[in-house]
């Protein structure tokens, strides 16, 4: 019988890169969050840093609500990875019973 084979192996590696681009993303928007609260009183004082400040909230809202979408996909992705990988290990290394 034919049939395919899993490298589990590399599936928790690659959950492990998943890993890293989620937490790489986290540290951006930290940083992004940080230079918005820093810079945010900086829009000047005439009819165009007033409109920019009405506006401000909702724009800063989309571009974290992005990410945090972002980086929770990154996450389910490599929790996937890490569950498939464990189910495939199972597989290949089933537990002894013992009687």
């Amino acid at each position: 019988m034919t049939g395919f084979s899993v490298w589990w192996e590399s599936l928790h590696r690659q959950a492990r890169v998943y890993d890293e681009l989620a937490h790489n993303a986290e540290e951006v928007r930290a940083e992004l969050r940080a230079a918005f609260d820093r810079d945010r009183n900086t829009l000047g004082d005439d009819m165009y840093g007033a409109e920019l400040a009405k506006k401000m909230p909702e724009m800063e809202g989309g571009i974290f609500d992005a990410l945090k979408a972002h980086i929770d996909e990154l996450e389910r992705v490599a929790s996937r990875l890490n569950t498939t990988a464990r189910n495939y290990e199972g597989a290949e290394h089933p537990p002894v019973e013992r009687g």
